[in-house]
């Protein structure tokens, strides 16, 4: 590789525009970095809708009766009162399909005079 000279005043002249060079670089990262932060901003909203959508959706296959706007609404409200969407999603998971627990525990069991839930929950106890 062989060596190019340039002349003092050359390289006068290409330190002096150093410092505004990078100013603007700065600037510019400092703009990217803002846009980028607010497009991190809405994409949270926009995952947070549709998680909030998937457990209404979930609501509505699990039987739970209103329409699937109220229950979106149902959730965005206890999610702004400080509910976690997680635990909101697992009470879903959890909720038995077409009612209530109490339907659950109404139903015929297998024998022994009770319920399936009461055989649920004495199962392995001896009486």
């Amino acid at each position: 590789m062989s060596k190019v000279k340039i002349s003092a005043a050359k390289a006068a002249a290409v330190y002096a525009e150093v410092p505004g060079v990078l100013r603007a670089l700065s600037s510019e990262l400092e703009n990217t970095r803002t846009k980028l932060a607010r497009a991190n901003i809405k994409l949270a909203g926009y995952q947070e809708r549709e998680r909030i959508e998937k457990i209404a959706h979930q609501m509505g296959t699990k039987g739970i009766q209103s329409s699937h706007e109220d229950r979106v609404d149902l959730i965005k409200r206890a999610h702004a009162n400080g509910k976690n969407l997680d635990v909101i999603e697992e009470a879903v998971e959890l909720t038995v399909r077409d009612g209530s627990f109490a339907k659950l525990a109404e139903s015929p069991g297998n024998g022994g005079g009770h319920s399936q839930l009461e055989a649920y929950l004495l199962d392995g106890i001896s009486e």
